[in-house]
């Protein structure tokens, strides 16, 4: 069986388990406790045996860790060596705990904000920063929008001068905003506290918590779970580049407030959950 392409087929997700399991075994159920899996992309790093060069992904690995396999690499089965060293994904969904859903780093004192204590009851402007795919829109709709904030994201306006013009409208309206775009240097950013001077209301900055390495899981899972939805395409050179433009956000900038945003899972199901705890990305 060979995967061609990207999506649920392809290793290390389980697509192609899951159709072997229920279309190719002639209805013969898995002794999972009684099967192991072979394979040479296992995480091993430069040198795990003399002048052996490091394995170019943990595919097989974690491929076999998200299906239950006992896990051997060739040289472990067929030749009987030791295991090698290897290295696991930074990013590590079985870890991921439900925490705290922000927290106000500044000014001080800190101060943990939930649902309620996060939204402003007067006009403000609050400016995401935060790698695609890093739960930005679900915050928004999910904990700002629903209580009266107006909604500006470049990928539904088309250019960020739109966006500037839609903040300026909102405010001069007396409502309160949410600028949902990336926002990773100090040009993007200094757009929208401009136009928040401008009206002499506060501007807060939300910084998403979340490693580039959580971003590709989370982009991977959104597609496995909605293909059909509709969602700018999120590649390895999107999120790249958002990481070498990335200045970290201070008060200096003028916010009146820097927030970090934590990022909880919430799922519909428990399939759902499930797919979000496994491994989906090779490394």
């Amino acid at each position: 069986m060979v995967s061609t392409g990207s999506g649920k087929y392809r290793k290390p997700n389980t697509g192609m388990w899951d159709y072997f399991v229920q279309k190719c075994n002639q209805g013969m159920p898995v002794d999972i406790e009684s099967s192991l899996y072979v394979g040479d992309a296992a995480g091993r790093p430069d040198n795990w045996a003399p002048k052996k060069k490091k394995d170019f992904s943990c595919a097989d690995r974690l491929f076999a860790l998200n299906v239950g396999l006992k896990f051997l690499t060739p040289e472990e089965f067929f030749l009987g060596q030791k295991p090698a060293s290897y290295k696991m994904p930074v990013f590590d969904p079985r870890n991921l705990k439900a925490t705290t859903l922000a927290i106000k780093l500044q000014p001080p004192p800190t101060e943990e904000l939930n649902a309620d204590n996060i939204i402003s009851t007067s006009p403000e402007v609050i400016v995401f920063v935060g790698f695609p795919a890093a739960g930005k829109s679900h915050f928004a709709k999910n904990y700002l929008v629903s209580k009266g904030y107006v909604h500006i994201n470049r990928d539904t306006l088309g250019s960020w001068q739109k966006c500037v013009s839609e903040c300026t409208k909102a405010l001069s309206r007396g409502q309160k905003v949410v600028i949902d775009n990336t926002n990773p240097d100090l040009e993007s950013r200094n757009r929208y506290i401009e136009v928040a001077k401008k009206f002499n209301v506060p501007c807060r900055c939300f910084l998403f918590d979340c490693l580039i390495e959580q971003a590709k899981h989370n982009n991977v899972f959104r597609e496995l779970q909605a293909p059909d939805e509709k969602h700018v395409a999120v590649n390895d050179m999107v999120l790249n580049s958002y990481k070498s433009k990335y200045k970290e956000p201070s008060m200096k900038e003028g916010y009146s407030a820097l927030v970090k945003v934590n990022f909880v899972p919430k799922f519909r199901s428990k399939q759902e959950e499930k797919l979000f705890r496994k491994f989906l990305i090779e490394k």
